[in-house]
C-alpha cells in the first residue's frame, strides 16, 4: 500500500474536523510538516482546492502551494484532492497542470472533482450551478485536459467548454500524460469515474452519503466491465483522519484534547464527534495504537483501496505522522 500526506494547509483552530490543533496557517509550520512527511517515508504529497475553509479562512491556492512542492521535493507524488473544475476555466488548468508536471519531473497526480462549496463560489463570484450540470462539466473538463496534454492542437466544443486549437507546448513528462484521479462516490460520478480515471478517490462525506461503501465498490467494478475496463487497471485511493499514539492511555488523552468536533459538511456541521469511537463509527478515522491503526487499514486494503491520503488530527504535532512512518507503514510494505 502507499501512504500520503493531504497536506493540511487551512487552520481549523479547535474547530474543523480536518485540521482541530492547527491555530493558525504560517510557512514554516507547513513546510516544515511537508519535509516531516517526506522523512516519515510517506510517498505523496496532496493539496485541497479550496480558498477559506476553516473557522479562520486561512489557506494556500492549491496550485501555488503545488509548484513550491514540486521544487521542495524530489521523489514523492503531488497532486490536488480534488481539483474543482468551477474554479478554472479547463485549458488553463491543463496548462497549469502541465507545468507542474515539468517542473517535478513528472510526479504530478491530477485529481479532479465537481466541486461542492457553494459559499464558496458566491464569495468568489463562481457560477455554482445544480450537481447534474456541474458533473456535465466535469466531463467535458476530462476530455479538454485529456486533449491539451496528448493533441498538437487541441480543439474541444462541449455545452460547457470549448477550445479551438488551444496549444500546450511543452507537454507533460509523464506518459502518456498525468494520471487522472477523480473523486465522488454517487452513481452518476462513479459512471464518469469508471469511464474516464486513472484512479478512484473516495473521501469522508462521498462514503457517508449513501449506500454502504461496499456497495459503491461493487458497483464501480461493474461500471467499469459495462465501460470494457478491467476493475484491477484502476487505481483506488481513501481519504482518511488519523490519530496514532504508542499506547491507549497516549490515545485517549490526545483525543481528549481533539474531540469533541464539529462533523459535517463546511457549511453545515450540524453534527459532532464526541470522541474515537464515533469518529470511528460516522468518519471512518483511524484512531489508536499502531497495531490498531493496522486492523483498521487492513478493512480497507481488502476493498481494494491500495493508496491512503492521510490527515493527521494531530497537526501541526508531527508525532501522529512519524509514528506512522515508523510503525504502521512497515506493516503493510512486506
Amino acid at each position: 500500500m502507499q501512504f500520503d500526506w493531504m497536506v493540511q494547509c487551512y487552520a481549523g483552530a479547535g474547530v474543523h474536523r480536518d485540521t482541530p490543533m492547527l491555530e493558525t496557517v504560517e510557512r514554516e509550520t507547513i513546510l516544515g510538516g511537508v519535509d516531516a512527511a517526506v522523512d516519515a517515508g510517506l510517498e505523496g504529497l496532496w493539496a485541497p482546492d479550496h480558498f477559506m475553509l476553516g473557522p479562520k479562512a486561512e489557506e494556500y491556492e492549491v496550485w501555488t502551494l503545488l509548484s513550491a512542492l514540486s521544487e521542495r521535493t524530489d521523489d514523492v507524488d503531488i497532486g490536488p484532492l480534488v481539483g474543482s473544475v468551477t474554479y478554472r476555466n479547463p485549458a488553463l488548468l491543463a496548462k497549469m497542470a502541465t507545468s507542474v508536471d515539468i517542473l517535478s519531473e513528472g510526479r504530478l497526480q491530477l485529481g479532479l472533482g465537481a466541486g461542492w462549496h457553494e459559499a464558496e463560489h458566491q464569495a468568489y463570484g463562481f457560477d455554482f450551478p445544480d450537481i447534474g450540470t456541474r458533473i456535465e462539466m466535469l466531463e467535458e473538463a476530462v476530455e479538454i485536459v485529456k486533449r491539451m496534454f496528448t493533441d498538437e492542437h487541441p480543439t474541444y466544443e462541449g455545452r460547457h467548454f470549448r477550445i479551438d486549437g488551444a496549444l500546450n507546448n511543452p507537454k507533460p513528462v509523464s506518459e502518456p500524460h498525468p494520471p487522472i484521479v477523480i473523486g465522488g462516490a454517487g452513481p452518476r460520478m462513479l459512471r464518469l469515474i469508471a469511464r474516464h480515471a486513472d484512479e478512484w478517490n473516495v473521501e469522508i462525506s462521498a462514503r457517508a452519503r449513501g449506500k454502504p461503501i461496499e456497495f459503491k465498490v461493487k458497483k464501480f467494478n461493474e461500471y467499469l466491465e459495462n465501460e470494457g475496463r478491467d476493475p484491477d487497471d484502476v487505481r483506488r485511493s481513501w481519504l482518511a483522519h488519523v490519530l496514532v499514539r504508542q499506547d491507549e492511555a497516549a490515545v485517549e488523552e490526545a483525543v481528549d484534547k481533539i474531540f469533541p468536533l464539529p462533523w459535517g459538511e463546511e457549511t453545515d456541521m450540524n453534527e459532532e464527534l464526541s470522541d474515537a469511537d464515533d469518529a470511528r463509527e460516522k468518519g471512518s478515522m483511524l484512531i489508536g495504537t499502531p497495531s490498531q491503526l493496522a486492523t483498521q487499514i487492513e478493512r480497507i486494503r481488502d476493498l481494494g483501496f491500495d493508496r491512503l491520503q492521510l490527515m493527521f488530527l494531530d497537526f501541526p504535532d508531527t508525532r501522529s505522522m512519524e509514528l506512522f512512518g515508523d510503525e504502521v507503514a512497515p506493516e503493510f510494505q512486506r
